[in-house]
């Protein structure tokens, strides 16, 4: 069954498809292309194949990616996509030559992924849980952050595929879902760091100081980050073009806290931050960048534009 990464590499590599060209999906491509492979894409808006067309094979459904590619890659916005991707009419499921493996990308929970895992199981097809840490730039860099949970014999035939997306992989568990678990449990981290910077810069900014004085510092501290350091500064010039949709840290606070309840653990804070980003979301801050947070405190402060 997991023959088929060494039967059908040849001069391009392992043929690869990937399904989703979102920021992150068309990073992935980009690497996986520059590193050799024969790249098959789709997606449902097919007007995001155009830049693809010229190195990489373009899929009309994922039936076609599917039977035309040893592993594919999807990387879709949420569980309503993943399922239309996998169960949909012309979905992966419905192919009769679908690929022994897929490896799934998207951020939904980890219930949510056991059981895209286990009726895909039915059908022949090992699906392994791959969450990834890292924006664009990363994934197109090749310096992603995969965590892998599934089937640990497909884990390793698909190991030499991931390797390229980035230098740190992590497999995590056997477990359908465990990856999903630390991947919203990691983006919860970052929800809290992105408030916690932004309210420090509403402070400084109420009190009358210049707010690039206080990244100034905090970045020459123990106590700094990379978000810090990277979007602190962008956040001082109000400069929120999205690396990750304020929307889309949303959707993972959501997840993060319903899959707290599931297993009876109380977060608190995380629950108090949901309600933060779902306002700013319902303010018009949904397409900026997760760090536009502090965008949505300067206006409930009357500090907008200041």
């Amino acid at each position: 069954m997991y023959s088929f990464l060494l039967a059908h590499e040849g001069r391009n590599g392992v043929k690869v498809g990937i399904a989703g060209l979102g920021l992150m999906g068309s990073g992935i491509a980009k690497r996986l292309i520059s590193t050799g492979h024969d790249v098959w894409v789709y997606n449902r808006d097919r007007s995001k194949t155009g830049p693809f067309s010229k190195d990489a094979r373009v899929a009309a459904s994922p039936i076609e990616l599917a039977s035309n590619c040893d592993l594919v890659i999807t990387i879709v916005t949420n569980f309503d996509a993943v399922r239309e991707v996998f169960f949909g009419d012309a979905g992966i499921a419905k192919s009769k030559d679908a690929p022994a493996i897929i490896a799934d990308a998207s951020t939904i929970s980890p219930e949510q992924s056991a059981y895209c895992a286990q009726e895909l199981r039915k059908g022949g097809i090992e699906m392994l849980g791959m969450p990834v840490m890292g924006g664009p730039a990363a994934a197109e860099a090749g310096e992603l952050v995969p965590m892998v949970a599934g089937n640990r014999q497909a884990f390793e035939k698909a190991r030499p595929v991931m390797e390229k997306m980035g230098k740190h992989v992590f497999y995590i568990s056997e477990k359908d879902g465990a990856a999903n678990a630390v991947k919203l449990a990691l983006n919860l981290n970052i929800a809290l760091i992105a408030t916690a910077v932004s309210e420090g810069i509403t402070l400084v900014k109420g009190s009358g100081i210049d707010p690039a004085v206080f990244v100034q510092v905090l970045n020459s501290t123990y106590f700094k980050t990379g978000l810090s350091e990277k979007k602190g500064p962008l956040m001082v010039a109000n400069d929120y073009e999205p690396s990750f949709h304020l929307k889309n840290m949303l959707k993972d606070l959501e997840l993060a806290n319903d899959t707290a309840q599931a297993h009876g653990i109380t977060l608190p804070t995380a629950a108090l931050v949901q309600q933060m980003f779902r306002a700013a979301n319902n303010s018009g801050y949904s397409e900026m960048d997760y760090t536009a947070i502090c965008a949505f405190l300067a206006k409930i402060n009357g500090m907008e534009g200041k």
